[in-house]
């Protein structure tokens, strides 16, 4: 089975688009996308409109994708992650929350007698996601992930990625496709995972060019936050 995974979208479109293009060429057996589809960026309606007409992507909700859908009236009107968050509530039609709305919180799934795990990141009790270990020890992960039940794990968030191998579990983040790591570069992620259980996984990068993302985001949110000082 190939899997191809992307993960923290955050309104790219051009990302987004860029990573499919690649990854249809691959032909795998499942796409998924880790979460954060929206947030951060410019384009969030036209980000979810390509998950909502492709159909072929088993998508799973990210902090962004609740955090957009809330009643952000008492929130501070001085964060500019807020006002970008008010402003994405505004332009994104029924649809697309619709579609935000009804994203899984994790999927799961057996194959080759490994079960396979996705999600946005390990939930601590209480249901908030753990604080981001950026570049995470084997201890870091162990600790996180500790009552989790699985042998592979998708998981995102933590934007720059990594990968760990503990006790013949894997844990497996390929990092941001859209919010910028690296200039004009969208990282997927390409799993194998054979009928015996052998695992092999692959960081990829679509290229392409992240000028007009960039540009629209810092006037929208240039725009946003002059007004809110005003």
């Amino acid at each position: 089975m190939r899997i191809c995974v992307i993960s923290d979208i955050h309104s790219n479109v051009f990302a987004l688009k860029a990573a499919l293009k690649e990854i249809d060429e691959l032909h795998p057996d499942k796409i998924i996308c880790l979460g954060d589809i929206v947030g951060n960026g410019a384009f969030p309606e036209e980000t979810v409109e390509v998950f909502r007409k492709r159909r072929d992507i088993i998508s799973v909700k990210g902090n962004h994708d609740a955090i957009v859908l809330m009643d952000l009236s008492s929130w501070s009107h001085n964060d500019p992650r807020v006002n970008m968050f008010r402003w994405q509530a505004k332009v994104l039609t029924s649809a697309s929350k619709k579609y935000l709305a009804e994203l899984r919180k994790e999927y799961r799934f057996v194959y080759g007698g490994k079960e396979i795990v996705c999600f946005h990141y390990p939930i601590m009790r209480g249901g908030r996601f753990y604080p981001p270990e950026y570049l995470p020890t084997d201890e870091q992960i162990a600790r996180m992930f500790a009552k989790e039940r699985g042998d592979v794990f998708f998981f995102g968030h933590e934007h720059t990625g990594s990968f760990h191998e503990i006790d013949g579990r894997y844990y497996l983040n390929f990092g941001s496709t859209g919010n910028l790591v690296e200039e004009n570069s969208a990282r997927y992620g390409v799993t194998d995972i054979t009928a015996d259980g052998k695992v092999k996984y692959e960081l990829k990068k679509a290229y392409y060019d992240d000028s007009v993302y960039r540009e629209k985001t810092k006037i929208i949110s240039d725009v946003l936050n002059s007004a809110k000082r005003q």
